[in-house]
């Protein structure tokens, strides 16, 4: 189903009073429910291609364009499960297709191709047809992991309507130690939007009049916020301050050798 998705950032101390004036229209989602602080941490790795043209095409602004990740979340444990996704989007709508399966099969996967034998099954096929879909991509556009990026995010549904959908992420960081055996692992990690809160409203419809309200209170203003792009950036001026000019800034060179291929 396509969602209009639409970010705001905030600073940081602001959010416990944007969190009151919100809580009386909303209710947890499920996972931040069953979380003892109602935060869940979300683990990603980002697949791009060695130009690197899905960072490319979001800083040209193109309209429809795509990201493929692998996404677990929390502590591993042996029945952790990761989810193999393809966001899609079209202006301001989102779609995204996921296939899940058990996380210490991943690299079997990844290496043997094998969707019937890794893919945790649904009643209809569909989780078959996505990972299907994710290995295409992989193989015919030459993708490799890219960044991985973590954060906390806080979950919420509007209580009057179960398609609208809002988020708080904070403590965004990434690294470039990307390899798959390491997506639970939170070392050697980068803060990008230090202090900022990312705000996230997705929804199949229009604002309700009190969330119209609440954001001209707080002087919430629509962004394009994007925590690959902000990610990649940060490194990017990371390597900049270390090692001096960097030539061609904005095509990363400095990032291809870091690119830990061996480590899939």
């Amino acid at each position: 189903m396509e969602r209009i998705e639409n970010k705001y950032l905030l600073p940081a101390p602001r959010v416990e009073s944007l969190r009151d004036a919100l809580s009386p229209y909303l209710r947890w989602d499920k996972y931040s429910e069953e979380r003892e602080d109602k935060n869940y941490t979300v683990k990603s790795i980002y697949f791009d291609t060695s130009r690197l043209d899905f960072y490319q095409e979001k800083l040209s602004g193109l309209k429809r364009r795509k990201k493929l990740r692998i996404r677990g979340y929390n502590e591993p444990s042996p029945e952790s499960q990761v989810f193999l996704e393809i966001k899609r989007k079209n202006g301001q709508l989102i779609s995204k297709n996921r296939a899940p399966l058990l996380y210490r099969h991943l690299s079997d996967l990844m290496l043997e191709n094998g969707v019937e034998a890794y893919i945790l099954p649904d009643c209809d096929g569909q989780n078959m047809s996505n990972a299907r879909g994710f290995l295409f991509y992989m193989r015919t556009m030459h993708l490799i992991p890219t960044i991985k990026i973590f954060y906390e995010r806080e979950a919420h549904y509007a209580r009057t309507n179960p398609y609208m959908r809002i988020t708080l992420d904070s403590n965004l960081r990434s690294s470039l130690q990307v390899g798959l055996g390491k997506l639970f692992e939170d070392r050697n990690m980068i803060y990008a939007l230090p202090n900022l809160t990312i705000l996230e409203i997705k929804t199949s419809g229009g604002y309700p009049d009190w969330l119209q309200k609440i954001l001209a209170r707080f002087d919430l203003q629509l962004q394009a916020v994007s925590k690959y792009t902000n990610c990649m950036d940060t490194h990017s001026r990371f390597e900049h301050q270390l090692h001096g000019s960097i030539q061609g800034y904005r095509k990363f060179d400095a990032f291809r050798y870091k690119l830990k291929l061996t480590d899939v």
